[in-house]
């Protein structure tokens, strides 16, 4: 499977970039909306070197999901810097560039570096082992996972959708278009928690806001509380 090819099973099976904008504007000021955004912007303030970014995941369950929603939404938002990469366990010969990047490059992950693992089930104990030693060289940890002690123990910044998104969770895709008349025909789908919230990550990495420096965004904020406007 290729990026490409997992870009159009997205927009085909899940949430696409309309929906997943639609949705995080219904979502703003919920938790899931709130952690989402606070996840996202750290994932890009505390990725300081140039294609610093990896994701990394189960061997039979890798992210190609957010790694192609993060790639688009941050070239879409210019951020080329932080475009991620997709750590595979076992690439296969002659796969493409971008496709081939194996495990030594966690050997070479070290400070200013994040490493965004995504494993919705159980990580099994050769995963984690990797994400220790990478975390011993400086590498700054994140996670999107179930909950699991031991994940949790080795992120500095962890996300459990199941938390944030009730069992069963899901809008229809009406639900979410109707602000815009023009896509009210579309089929509903059901948005999958755990998928909502890769999409949420995604657009708020690649947010504006993502990339101002903590005191500004702060001041911006507390001048739209009290003015109700946008500053």
């Amino acid at each position: 499977m290729t990026l490409a090819l997992d870009r159009w099973m997205c927009q085909v099976g899940g949430v696409d970039l309309t929906r997943a904008s639609l949705l995080r504007e219904m979502l703003s000021g919920t938790e899931l909306g709130s952690r989402t955004t606070e996840f996202g912007y750290a994932l890009r303030r505390f990725t300081t070197r140039r294609s610093g970014l990896m994701l990394f995941g189960p061997v039979d369950d890798e992210p190609w999901h957010l790694t192609a929603h993060l790639d688009d939404e941050l070239h879409r938002a210019g951020v080329e810097d932080l475009r991620p990469s997709l750590v595979r366990w076992a690439p296969p010969p002659g796969a493409p560039p971008h496709l081939a990047i194996g495990l030594d490059r966690l050997k070479d992950a070290g400070r200013g570096e994040s490493l965004l693992v995504v494993a919705e089930d159980t990580p099994a104990d050769t995963l984690l082992e990797r994400i220790s030693d990478v975390r011993r060289r400086g590498t700054t940890i994140f996670s999107i996972g179930n909950g699991d002690n031991e994940l949790t123990s080795l992120s500095h910044e962890t996300l459990v959708p199941e938390l944030l998104v009730p069992d069963g969770f899901g809008w229809t895709s009406r639900e979410v278009l109707e602000p815009q008349a023009a896509l009210t025909e579309v089929e509903p789908q059901t948005a999958e928690g755990f998928e909502t919230a890769q999409h949420l990550v995604s657009l708020a990495a690649a947010d504006e806001e993502a990339g101002r420096a903590g005191w500004r965004r702060r001041l911006r904020n507390a001048i739209e509380r009290l003015s109700g406007e946008p500053a």
